[in-house]
């Protein structure tokens, strides 16, 4: 029974060193087998170079995405403050004093109605 395990060892270690000896060298690539498989395997390189591509796009949006989303920001803010300062800018004491430095003045006489008649 003991030789029987020493067999096997001995017959594994070959085979495994054939098989790497094979990989190294190329050699199985020339198999039957193999061969066969090869559009298979060009199948799942280009299906790998779509999805390495497909990432860097998915990529690319999403920065494009973030930077949008920090422009909106910033108008928005921009927006709000310039708002702002025309709901200041147009109250009617602030009118009335920028007006004053060139001269006029507020009438303190309420507008009224002029009727012709024909």
């Amino acid at each position: 029974m003991n030789t029987f395990k020493a067999n096997t060892k001995k017959s594994n270690g070959v085979s495994l060193a054939r098989v790497l000896v094979d990989f190294l060298n190329g050699s199985f690539l020339t198999r039957e087998s193999v061969l066969k498989q090869v559009p298979y395997l060009l199948f799942l390189v280009f299906i790998m170079f779509i999805y390495i591509g497909y990432g860097y796009y998915a990529e690319k949006t999403v920065r494009k995405v973030y930077k949008m989303d920090t422009e909106v920001k910033e108008l928005k803010s921009k927006y709000t403050s310039t708002f702002s300062r025309l709901e200041t800018k147009k109250q009617q004491s602030n009118v009335a004093e920028t007006v004053s430095n060139l001269g006029l003045v507020e009438s303190r006489v309420p507008p009224f109605k002029i009727v012709v008649e024909e």
